[in-house]
């Protein structure tokens, strides 16, 4: 959401301005005044700190340090895990860490941890909280970015220095303005300046961190104060229903019903907000009443199941079916769909600021996923009999029938062709996966382009395997933390962590320390082909340049060293292995989900295909620091 937009929240809850000067504030940065209003009762729902959801909330003075009572204020809000980096400045909180209630998970490095939160609060829809020293900031802002194009609810707070001294002394582990390079990437970044406020600035947090669309927020807690002695109230809440539901007007809902009901040619495209909104079940109901294809857009969960007749696979631009299409519904997606050709579009979410960003929206709609598929639904039936639907819907069917008949029989020739090839086909490894994992394991994947080959092997979505990722941020070095708080959030599930070596390159190799102090029973999956290959494919795309017409490419190839990630993960005390040949591939995933059953990680380096440009190149610059010595011993 607009920075600016929350900066007014802020000053509306802190009673510095008025119902009137806010509503004029947020329409004049360009959302709606339908928006605005609905934004309005977001912040007045929830906010007061006797009253959620219309029911009194349970509420108790307590008396300790401040840091005792940021604890106690977590806890009553549900919060189990505190994630941890090497940090001094928060001891204060540690003391008074019960760990008969709540844990703390300690990751080598304040980047892995945010992605640990942030993988824990993607799968199971509760808060993520992490705190780490201030000077660690540098290193949490890559997946600080993450988890806010994710749209992810987290508190990243940091201390170290005191309140007095801070203010241009540079003095030890000290920085002015250290929240800032943050601020792009939150919701809210706040330095705590009084220590009897803070459990109110946590709770508040909390509050723009659920505000929809969902985004990190940042604090500094100084430690002199967080060893102060205070009295302040607690709360007992819990902070996803601080989250307000939106729910379109009955005339938008209405107007909907009547495009879907006429349209001869139309396509829905699900996003995150459909999983996040718990309606994978409600979105195959709706679109089979049409029988309507659906596509995935921006690919955070499998919001809706690949191996349903419906589904389409991921949406793009060049879309070969449905053809002469004239509606797209965008339904929850930050996917940038744009209306067809002489069509129309509709685009749902619940953040007002995603609506018709990109493109001209022709019914913007501002509402929960879950809430619209019910209304929508419903509208439905009052607009069409049942045998007309069945008609429509028989219709598209068989024609949806045939096209996905003829893409289905492409991928098994594929599968085929390269099922014995060596290196390892990405086709081979995901029909391998599908058969040795558990029809509910959970794949936390960071790859790439070769991405649909192994998933289209795979049955991902309601009723099937459930996907996590990969982060919309795309910046490398989340998977292998986000692999390890979904394993937390879901414990009775298998969770495999699916990545390229140049992704777990990335600063990722130390998170096996916290996966094997832990006994986070992971399969590590590292697709392993010695290349960047995404980024070789980018940058020569254009067949122009001279890396491309030397044959070249000096950014990407990785085979030198040949890195054995298997030996890596042995001296974390992590079995693992290397895998050639494509006949030893069955044969490894049973021994890797052997471990897993014991309550132990393991570690998979499969030797895989690179595809695209110059994809057999082993060239790469020659040099040497050794070289530039005067005098060689």
């Amino acid at each position: 959401m607009n920075k600016a937009i929350y900066e007014n929240m802020d000053r509306y809850l802190s009673n510095k301005s008025s119902r009137r000067d806010f509503l004029q504030a947020v329409t004049a940065l360009g959302v709606t005044s339908m928006a605005a209003e609905s934004l309005l009762a977001s912040v007045q729902e929830g906010h007061s700190d006797t009253h959620m959801e219309g029911q009194a909330v349970k509420s108790w003075t307590s008396e300790g340090t401040a840091g005792a009572l940021l604890v106690e204020q977590l806890k009553a809000a549900g919060v189990k895990y505190i994630f941890h980096t090497n940090t001094s400045g928060l001891a204060t909180l540690s003391d008074a860490v019960d760990l008969k209630d709540m844990q703390i998970i300690m990751v080598t490095h304040e980047g892995q941890a945010v992605s640990v939160a942030q993988g824990y609060a993607l799968a199971s829809g509760e808060l993520g909280f992490f705190m780490g020293s201030k000077v660690g900031v540098g290193n949490s802002i890559s997946n600080l970015y993450n988890a806010w194009k994710d749209r992810t609810p987290l508190i990243i707070s940091y201390g170290r220095s005191t309140l007095r001294g801070q203010g241009g002394q540079d003095g030890f582990e000290e920085w002015d303005d250290h929240l800032k390079p943050t601020e792009p990437f939150t919701a809210w970044a706040w330095s705590c300046v009084n220590a009897e406020g803070m459990p109110q600035t946590l709770r508040r947090a909390m509050k723009f961190a659920f505000t929809p669309p969902g985004s990190p927020v940042t604090l500094d807690f100084p430690s002199d104060l967080l060893s102060k002695k205070i009295k302040a109230p607690i709360y007992d809440l819990d902070p996803a229903k601080l989250r307000p539901v939106f729910r379109a007007s009955s005339h938008r809902v209405e107007r909907a019903a009547e495009l879907l009901a006429n349209a001869k040619s139309p396509l829905i495209v699900v996003g995150s907000e459909v999983s996040r909104t718990k309606s994978e079940k409600a979105i195959v109901a709706l679109a089979e009443k049409l029988s309507v294809p659906v596509c995935q857009g921006e690919a955070l969960y499998s919001d809706f199941p690949t191996h349903h007749p419906l589904y389409l696979g991921s949406y793009g631009r060049r879309m070969r079916f449905p053809k002469n299409m004239d509606l797209v519904i965008n339904l929850g997606s930050k996917d940038g769909s744009a209306a067809p050709k002489g069509g129309s579009l509709i685009h749902v979410s619940s953040d007002p600021d995603l609506i018709g960003n990109r493109n001209f929206t022709d019914l913007p709609i501002l509402a929960h996923a879950d809430t619209f598929i019910s209304d929508l639904s419903d509208a439905l039936d009052g607009v069409l009999t049942k045998d007309r639907m069945k008609r429509i819907g028989k219709e598209r069917l068989e024609a949806l029938g045939s096209f996905k008949g003829q893409l289905q029989e492409s991928r098994e020739i594929a599968l085929r062709a390269n099922f014995d090839n060596t290196p390892l086909a990405w086709e081979r490894v995901g029909f391998e996966l599908e058969k040795a994992l558990d029809e509910n394991a959970v794949i936390v994947p960071e790859i790439g382009s070769q991405s649909g080959k192994l998933f289209h092997h795979m049955k991902l979505g309601e009723g099937a395997k459930r996907r996590i990722g990969r982060t919309t941020g795309s910046a490398l070095g989340w998977g292998l933390g986000a692999a390890l708080g979904v394993q937390m959030a879901l414990p009775d599930q298998q969770v495999v962590s699916i990545m390229g070596d140049g992704g777990i390159l990335f600063g990722q190799t130390e998170t096996l320390w916290s996966l094997s102090r832990y006994d986070a029973p992971i399969l590590v999956v590292v697709m392993n082909n010695h290349s960047y290959n995404e980024t070789r494919n980018r940058n020569l795309a254009a067949f122009t340049g001279r890396q491309f017409q030397d044959g070249k490419d000096l950014t990407s190839y990785l085979g030198d060293p040949d890195v054995d990630f298997a030996k890596i993960a042995e001296a974390y005390s992590i079995k693992g292995e290397k895998v050639h040949d494509p006949q030893d591939l069955g044969s490894a995933l049973q021994r890797a989900v052997k471990a897993m059953k014991g309550g132990r990680p393991y570690l998979l380096d499969l030797e895989v295909a690179r595809d695209g440009i110059f994809a057999e190149s082993t060239w790469h610059s020659e040099f040497s620091v050794a070289e530039l010595r005067g005098q060689k011993s």
